[in-house]
């Protein structure tokens, strides 16, 4: 992702702007931060930081108001202070939100959350982002839990499954121990359908790629062969997978 602020903090408080500092450096959507004690406003290069992290001790000084009045038009300006009496005159300046030195990691978040709103480009680049985290290829592996020990099982070693009520049977090559895994066929078929696995019947779930013969029998069923000469039935109430088997074998 590319990213859409480079920040600027004038945080004199050094436990907030550390931790304000951290918080903008680990996050997606700024490429870089700097932390800067001195206040001075008049020298801030807004061609340069696009983002202003501004922590306000009193309302003395006049043309500090002047400065961040005018800031605020050519930067995104967040004001910092020690207390909520500040907040009125930090949207009065045009700031877009205003923390105060004991915000939680929470409300900096939401703060992020509003500059980006603010921002099309960070608003789309958000949402490609969050469209590409939810539709992330499922996990490759089957976490089975066992008396004293969890075992990952990898997807791609498993060639069919059968199951019977709460549990289900995986299977690899011919030769390796079946392995119990209680879960659902339903729910194990709506994680596998993805990785190429087709229900064939009640309780059989099989790899498409695992198959190498399809053969008819008197009742109307078949008889499904693997490449490791393991025969299962396919019944006529799963007979609509048959395309979907013999497509990818012609």
């Amino acid at each position: 992702m590319v990213a859409s602020f480079h920040a600027l903090t004038f945080v004199s408080n050094t436990k907030f702007a550390t931790f304000l500092t951290k918080r903008v450096q680990e996050h997606r959507h700024f490429e870089s931060q700097s932390f800067i004690q001195a206040n001075r406003l008049d020298q801030i290069d807004t061609d340069q930081y696009n983002v202003l992290f501004y922590e306000l001790t009193n309302l003395a000084d006049p043309m500090q108001i002047v400065h961040l009045t005018e800031l605020a038009k050519k930067l995104k300006l967040v004001i910092i202070a020690q207390s909520g009496h500040f907040a009125s005159f930090a949207f009065e300046v045009g700031a877009v939100d205003f923390l105060i030195v004991d915000s939680t990691a929470p409300r900096i978040d939401k703060c992020f959350d509003k500059l980006i709103h603010l921002c099309p480009i960070a608003s789309a680049a958000e949402r490609q982002y969050q469209q590409s985290t939810q539709t992330e290829k499922p996990s490759s592996h089957i976490v089975v839990k066992d008396v004293g020990k969890v075992r990952l099982i990898d997807i791609k070693d498993i060639i069919w499954i059968n199951g019977a009520g709460n549990y289900v049977e995986l299977h690899f090559t011919q030769g390796s121990t079946p392995v119990l895994h209680r879960e659902t066929m339903k729910n194990i078929e709506q994680q596998l359908e993805p990785e190429g696995f087709i229900r064939i019947h009640r309780s059989t779930l099989v790899r498409k790629q695992a198959i190498c013969e399809l053969m008819p029998t008197d009742s109307g069923d078949y008889k499904v062969r693997l490449k490791n000469d393991m025969c299962l039935n396919l019944s006529r109430r799963y007979k609509g997978c048959l395309e979907s088997i013999i497509s990818p074998l012609q």
